[in-house]
C-alpha cells in the first residue's frame, strides 16, 4: 500500500479536495429569492388608494344646524356626515330640502334652510377643473338634459322637486322657455328668480 501511494502521491489529495466542497457547500448561504415587480407594483397602488382615502377636505356647515362652522371631512362622505359633524339639525331645519346621501366635495358650502325657508344661492369659489363659462361664471345647468344628481346643485331643489322635474319632462316633452319650469309642481316664481342664473335650456 505504501508503495503504491509512494507511486500515485496525488491520490493523498482527493479526500482533502472533496471535504473542502462538502464544506463549501454546508456553508454557503442560499440566495434570497429576486423580489417580484408585480408585488411592488401592488403596494404601490394599495398605498396610493390609501392615502387618497386619507386626504382631508374641508366643507363650511351653514344655516339650521346646530354648530355651523367649517369642518374636515375624508373623500367618501356623504353631506349626512357634514351634518352629523355639525351637531345635527335645529328643530327648524326643512330636511325635505336636503340630500343627505349626496356625496362632499372639498370646500363646499352646505346650507341648510328653515321650514318655508327658500335655500339662498351662494357664490363658490370653482375648484380646480371645474367647467367654467367664458366670463368666469360656473357653468349654467340644462333642464332639459341634467339628470337628478345635477338638479339637486341648484338652489332650491332636492331630491322631490329633481324627481319632479324629470317627471314633468317625461310627459310634456322638454321645456321650452326657463319660465316653464314654474309648471313644475312646488317652483314658484320666488324659486324661479333664484335659479334664472344657475339654468339654460
Amino acid at each position: 500500500m505504501k508503495e503504491y501511494i509512494k507511486k500515485y502521491p496525488y491520490l493523498l489529495a482527493i479526500p482533502i479536495v472533496l471535504a473542502a466542497v462538502v464544506f463549501f457547500y454546508l456553508t454557503k448561504e442560499p440566495e434570497s429569492p429576486a423580489a417580484d415587480p408585480a408585488l411592488f407594483s401592488t403596494e404601490s397602488s394599495l398605498a396610493a388608494t390609501t392615502e387618497s382615502k386619507n386626504q382631508e377636505w374641508f366643507v363650511d356647515v351653514k344655516g339650521a344646524v346646530k354648530k355651523t362652522g367649517m369642518y374636515r371631512i375624508t373623500q367618501g362622505m356623504r353631506l349626512m356626515d357634514a351634518i352629523d359633524l355639525a351637531g345635527g339639525f335645529t328643530a327648524e331645519a326643512d330636511q325635505n330640502q336636503v340630500n343627505f346621501s349626496k356625496l362632499l366635495t372639498d370646500q363646499e358650502i352646505i346650507y341648510v334652510p328653515k321650514v318655508g325657508e327658500e335655500i339662498p344661492t351662494i357664490t363658490e369659489t370653482p375648484q380646480q377643473g371645474t367647467s367654467t363659462a367664458a366670463s368666469g361664471t360656473t357653468q349654467k345647468i340644462n333642464i332639459n338634459t341634467a339628470d337628478a344628481t345635477e338638479l339637486q346643485q341648484l338652489s332650491g331643489i332636492g331630491e322631490k322637486k329633481a324627481a319632479d322635474i324629470i317627471k314633468y319632462r317625461e310627459e310634456n316633452g322638454s321645456f321650452q322657455t326657463v319660465e316653464d319650469l314654474t309648471k313644475v309642481s312646488g317652483i314658484g316664481e320666488k324659486t324661479l328668480e333664484n335659479l334664472k342664473d344657475s339654468i339654460t335650456i
